[in-house]
């Protein structure tokens, strides 16, 4: 997320919960989070206890307080990236390395 609490003051978040779930009626807390005066990018990892990424439908970032009791807020930008993964490990389809499966690999 890029905060500035220079531009921002009274607007800026002080603290900060994110949730996932599948849809918006499971959604649980997996990180709070407080800052003081943020200048710039605050990144935040999303891993589970494993360490791995996060594997979700949606994610909510809910402001619970902004700086002097503030009552509006202001995010500038947010971006949330995630680990690049071939689409026949992603969707568990076999390599197409053989001879015989390789000629299943396009459809003309």
């Amino acid at each position: 997320m890029y905060i500035s609490y220079k531009q921002d003051e009274s607007y800026t978040p002080s603290q900060f919960s994110i949730r996932s779930g599948t849809t918006f009626h499971d959604l649980q807390e997996i990180k709070t989070a407080e800052l003081e005066e943020p200048n710039g990018w605050v990144n935040i990892s999303l891993k589970s206890a494993k360490g791995k990424p996060l594997q979700t439908n949606l994610i909510q970032i809910a402001i619970l307080a902004n700086h002097k009791n503030g009552r509006d807020t202001h995010l500038r930008q947010v971006k949330i990236f995630g680990p690049r993964l071939p689409i026949t490990s992603a969707l568990n389809i076999p390599d197409f390395e053989s001879p015989e499966l390789s000629m299943y690999s396009i459809l003309r």
